[in-house]
């Protein structure tokens, strides 16, 4: 197959610039909008989640590995409304199921995950 005989396929970004000078990159904008905000409730109920998640991932009583998830999970805790609701929904789930299997010492942080999973579904 000689190059007039191929098929008129193109891979990647296709760019069209009219004007300027010193063009350079491509800003991407094609998922959810970032900092989309939340309902007041929706916010505070994520912010009093954050707080609670940072006193149990301080807690003695916790494996390494549970304080480790915890700690990931705050970033979207802290700023949820800049998260897509997607990532929103699987530290929820990440959160309520480890909170259960830590039993008692958890119970907030289960409560207010499992509040905010109904929330977001419904």
């Amino acid at each position: 197959m000689n190059d007039n005989e191929r098929p008129d396929v193109q891979y990647g970004d296709r760019v069209t610039i009219h004007g300027g000078s010193g063009n350079v990159g491509i800003q991407h904008n094609n998922g959810a909008a970032g900092d989309q905000a939340l309902p007041p409730e929706v916010a505070a109920l994520f912010a009093r989640l954050a707080a609670v998640v940072t006193d149990l991932a301080r807690d003695g009583r916790l494996h390494e590995a549970d304080r480790q998830s915890l700690a990931e999970a705050l970033p979207v805790l802290t700023s949820p409304a800049a998260e897509e609701p997607r990532s929103r929904r699987n530290t929820l789930l990440l959160l309520a199921g480890l909170a259960q299997s830590v039993g008692e010492a958890a119970a907030p942080a289960l409560g207010l995950a499992n509040q905010l999973l109904a929330l977001l579904s419904g």
